[in-house]
């Protein structure tokens, strides 16, 4: 956590305590009252109809929600959304946290390659690169337009977007249409970087970053303080992470340009950075990345099963009131699953 030009750890229980962006006595206190309710309650039903703005002012205090809280949301959500969250979303986000962390060796596309070899193997039939046109409903089937052919399926399952559900099926229930565009949503530009030497002195995995304080994007984590760099051909790997609306000029910068914006805080993490640290340098963004959600969000959720018969649809934006990841990925995975197998 960053104070007064600082970073300090906060990755336990004594390091809040000694944290000292809080100040000490009634808002020490109140912060840890506030982190025990949320890690111990399970009734978040209520919490839905309130800001975290409004709560945290509340119950956490304006110095505390200033400090630690008010700057996250703005990072996650910008300023036109942060103080429009849902408290729900808070809750879960505390309430689900751990630091107990795992990764998959060689990564998500390590994950993602055995995953599909695992299920070609029990006779699933993948087929990549080709692009879903439209859906419909066909004699009580769905029909899909696929590259300009029509082909006629049992059931469907779609991962993509709520908007690009949407595109695909103009003919769904307007009611059901109606929730898919409703729903806001961030997108993402991502940044890793390979560098050739520890960037973190203290050997920190993740850094928050207020925007407040001139950092151009949310977060900082040293992928290498977690995973032994032996397993990335011995080179320092970083992650440089940021939530965006749609249009922000990150989209729009090449990977140098968007590397030459990023640097100047690698330097204030480490005042003996030098750009010829860097190897290598690979951007990522995606337009569809963090929900978000309101007041009462919970009624804006749009149903598993679609209202054309055997087509389902399974997103980041239906895990609610979790924020999305690959837990949360996998639960709603299996409620869909369990929807079509019972068809």
């Amino acid at each position: 956590m960053y104070y007064k030009g600082k970073f300090f750890p906060f990755d336990s229980i004594p390091a809040a305590i000694l944290y000292p962006g809080l100040g000490w006595g009634i808002n020490k206190i109140r912060f840890g009252l506030v982190g025990v309710y949320l890690r111990l309650t399970n009734n978040w039903k209520p919490m839905e109809a309130t800001t975290v703005d409004a709560w945290m002012r509340k119950w956490a205090g304006k110095k505390v929600y200033e400090e630690m809280w008010e700057p996250m949301l703005i990072g996650k959500f910008g300023e036109r959304f942060s103080h429009q969250v849902n408290m729900a979303w808070m809750w879960a986000r505390m309430h689900a946290r751990t630091t107990s962390l795992a990764t998959y060796e060689g990564g998500f596309q390590a994950f993602a390659d055995d995953f599909a070899r695992i299920l070609q193997e029990k006779g699933v039939k993948i087929v990549y690169n080709t692009k879903v046109d439209t859906i419909a409903a066909k004699d009580g089937q769905v029909q899909l337009t696929i590259a300009g052919k029509t082909e006629i399926y049992d059931q469907v399952l779609v991962t993509v977007s709520p908007a690009q559900l949407a595109g695909m099926a103009p003919g769904l229930r307007a009611d059901y249409l109606k929730e898919l565009l409703n729903l806001q949503n961030l997108g993402a530009v991502v940044m890793v970087v390979s560098l050739k030497h520890q960037l973190s002195r203290e050997g920190y995995y993740w850094y928050n970053l207020p925007k407040k304080e001139g950092y151009p994007f949310l977060a900082l984590v040293e992928h290498t303080n977690f995973m032994d760099k032996v397993h990335y051909n011995n080179e320092h790997i970083i992650y440089c992470g940021d939530y965006l609306e749609n249009g922000h000029e990150y989209f729009n910068l090449s990977e140098e340009e968007l590397l030459q914006r990023f640097m100047p805080s690698f330097k204030r993490i480490n005042p003996d950075f030098e750009p010829d640290w860097v190897n290598h340098a690979w951007v990522f963004k995606a337009n569809y990345a963090q929900p978000v959600p309101f007041l009462n969000h919970s009624k804006n959720i749009p149903a598993i099963e679609t209202p054309i018969p055997g087509l389902y649809f399974a997103s980041m934006s239906q895990v609610y009131p979790w924020d999305r990841g690959t837990n949360f990925a996998v639960e709603i995975a299996r409620r869909a699953a369990k929807l079509m197998l019972a068809r």
